[in-house]
């Protein structure tokens, strides 16, 4: 992704148009900055879980969590989607999703998916 670079003339401007160029910089900012996934570190996941930063590093011990680490003993980093999909092995099935496993089982019990 290339982040576009602008400079801003400031001869012959007036102070609105100035203005208007600057607001419109700032927009294109903050739609890159959307497109940039934002990177998260134990004490980032351990306020979202609330937990200690303890318990964040005993989940990475017993690999409960995925993270990013370049080598061993460098910083640990996390991306937003690998604490929701942490989070949603958490979940457990509703009696209603259970219910409809079983029933797509028992008629269909070759396709089932483990």
């Amino acid at each position: 992704m290339e982040i576009k670079k602008q400079q801003l003339i400031i001869e012959n401007t007036t102070q609105q148009e100035l203005l208007m160029n600057l607001s419109k910089l700032i927009e294109e900012t903050k739609e890159q900055k959307k497109l940039i996934p934002q990177i998260l570190y134990i004490p980032d996941v351990a306020s979202q879980l609330n937990k200690s930063i303890t318990h964040v590093r005993r989940l990475i011990s017993k690999k409960r969590i995925k993270y990013l680490q370049e080598k061993k003993g460098t910083e640990i980093i996390f991306y937003q989607w690998m604490v929701d999909e942490y989070l949603e092995s958490l979940r457990t099935k509703s009696m209603d999703e259970i219910e409809k496993e079983v029933v797509e089982f028992v008629n269909n019990p070759l396709t089932h998916e483990k």
